[in-house]
């Protein structure tokens, strides 16, 4: 049995590596035309520098109250106790978040 596994091991082995069949010549096709290019507006560059700007300024701005929020949570603890409540965090953002899906809803059915 061992033989016989190993004989069809080498055929599938020996047939595999052979060279494949000769495909037909094909005429090359010709290359796609070159589309120029469309200059670029000023206000574009500016708008992508703004808005690069304003990330970068809201990565630093976000670090230094990070900073400032674990500074203040190390002194004194008990001031964040009230922070995370529902009438303090979660039902402003509720109420905000509702505001905009509504808006989104009249604007998209007129």
């Amino acid at each position: 049995m061992k033989t016989l596994l190993i004989l069809l091991l080498a055929l599938i082995t020996a047939f595999a590596s052979a060279a494949p069949m000769c495909r037909p010549y094909r005429k090359p096709m010709k290359p796609a035309p070159v589309e120029t290019t469309h200059p670029v507006s000023w206000k574009t560059i500016a708008a992508g520098g703004a808005a690069a700007g304003t990330v970068i300024a809201s990565y630093k701005i976000s670090d230094g109250v990070q900073d400032g929020l674990k500074i203040s949570a190390e002194h004194a603890p008990t001031s964040f106790l009230g922070a995370f409540t529902l009438s303090g965090y979660i039902l402003p953002v509720t109420v905000i978040g509702g505001l905009i899906v509504i808006g989104f809803v009249i604007a998209h059915n007129h």
